[in-house]
C-alpha cells in the first residue's frame, strides 16, 4: 500500500522512486542532517512493498538510532503486515522513541499485527518490560467481535506494566481464537468436490 503524501511531503520525496534507488533512500537515513533523512525516509514509503524487507532488517540491525527511528517510522506509515514481527522485536528497542514509534506502527495496522505482538508478550512478557509497555500500548484501543471480553482482561492485566496470570491466559486464548479463525478459512478456502 502506498500512502498517500501531503503536497509538503510531496516535494521531499525524489521523483519517481524505483527500486534501482532503493539503497540510496536507504543510506539516507543514516545522514547527519535531519532533513536528508526525512526525504529518504519519504522516498521509502513511496516505494512500498519493495521498502519493507530493508527497512525491517535495518529496524533491527542498525547501530545508529537515527536509521532505526527512520526504519520503524516508515513501516509505521506503509502499514504492511510482513513488517509486524519486525516492529514486535523493536518493542524493545534501546531507544525509546524507536520502542514508541514501533508500539504505534502495530498499534495501527489494528488486529493484522495481533498474532506476533501476543506471541512476543506470551514469550518474553513475563522477563520484559518494554514488551509488556508495547504490547499494552498495541492494545490499549482494540476491540473486534469476539475478542473483547479478553482484550479487556489483557488491558487491565498490563495496566500497571505487568503481566498477570489471568493477562497471561488471556493473551493465550487470543492467540488460539486468532489461529482457530485462521484455520476456519484456509478450511473454506479448500476446493470441495464439486469444483
Amino acid at each position: 500500500m502506498i500512502p498517500a503524501q501531503s503536497p509538503r511531503t510531496r516535494d521531499m520525496a525524489p521523483e519517481n522512486p524505483t527500486s534501482d534507488n532503493l539503497s540510496a533512500l536507504m543510506a539516507m537515513l543514516a545522514h547527519k542532517d535531519g532533513l536528508i533523512r526525512k526525504k529518504g525516509r519519504i522516498g521509502l514509503e513511496a516505494l512500498g512493498e519493495p521498502a519493507v524487507a530493508p527497512l525491517c532488517e535495518a529496524l533491527l540491525t542498525a547501530k545508529d538510532r537515527h536509521v532505526r527511528w527512520g526504519a520503524a517510522k516508515a513501516l509505521g506509515t506503509l502499514r504492511d503486515p510482513r513488517s509486524a514481527p519486525a516492529l514486535v522485536e523493536a518493542l524493545e528497542d534501546r531507544d525509546s522513541d524507536v520502542a514508541w514509534l514501533a508500539a504505534v506502527a502495530l498499534e495501527n495496522m489494528g488486529q493484522e499485527a495481533w498474532r506476533p505482538v501476543l506471541q512476543g508478550l506470551i514469550d518474553r512478557g513475563v522477563d520484559s518490560v518494554a514488551m509488556r509497555e508495547g504490547a499494552h500500548h498495541v492494545f490499549s484501543k482494540q476491540k473486534a467481535p469476539g475478542f473483547d471480553d479478553l482484550l479487556d482482561t489483557l488491558r487491565e492485566a498490563l495496566e500497571f506494566g505487568e503481566l498477570t496470570e489471568a493477562g497471561g491466559i488471556a493473551a493465550s486464548e487470543m492467540l488460539r481464537r486468532l489461529r482457530d479463525a485462521a484455520d476456519a478459512d484456509d478450511w473454506g478456502n479448500l476446493p470441495n468436490e464439486n469444483g
